[in-house]
């Protein structure tokens, strides 16, 4: 039974119907704004990763919102990790991502700077692949060890969701997380 309801959230999640939970987070590479290659969900293999997308230049403070606590909560411990992938698109010249990656990294604290990595690839396929529908949200991925995602969300985080995240970090923390 288990089997099959796995089977129908990655064939929902492929049709664009809801974003996908208990399946492993498709693959992503992109270069982090240290220059370091960032292939996700390997790159944080063994760790608990909340992972947050952003469309839209004026989605930062929303990726904060869920970001912010999480790292100040858990990355102290050596067991998490918190990822924010800007989702750029292809259409940008090269040039142009020199100059955007510049003001990334400037507006980025040293110490994350290796855990934001713009992607430049091609955001339809992958947004699709996630179950993004409305792109001027933020989504929010909480994966566990084996890069499975646990549990997501949309939007700016409020309290009551930033209190579903910490069930969930307990829960996973834990070993359990079901």
């Amino acid at each position: 039974m288990k089997n099959l309801a796995a089977c129908l959230l990655v064939l929902l999640a492929m049709a664009g119907a809801a974003p996908i939970t208990y399946v492993k987070l498709p693959r992503l590479e992109a270069t982090a704004l240290d220059g370091t290659r960032l292939v996700l969900p390997d790159s944080v293999a063994t760790y608990m990763t909340l992972v947050g997308f952003g469309y839209q230049r004026q989605s930062q403070d929303d990726i904060d919102s869920w970001l912010g606590p999480f790292r100040q909560e858990y990355t102290a411990v050596n067991q998490f990790r918190a990822c924010e992938v800007p989702m750029m698109g292809p259409s940008i010249p090269g040039l142009l991502r020199g100059v955007i990656n510049s003001g990334m990294r400037k507006a980025t604290s040293e110490e994350n700077r290796h855990w934001v990595a713009p992607f430049y690839g091609d955001i339809d396929g992958y947004s699709k692949r996630l179950g993004v529908e409305d792109r001027s949200r933020v989504y929010v991925f909480l994966l566990d060890g084996s890069g499975v995602v646990r549990w997501h969300a949309s939007g700016r985080a409020d309290s009551t969701g930033l209190a579903a995240l910490r069930i969930q970090v307990a829960k996973l923390a834990a070993g359990g997380g079901e």
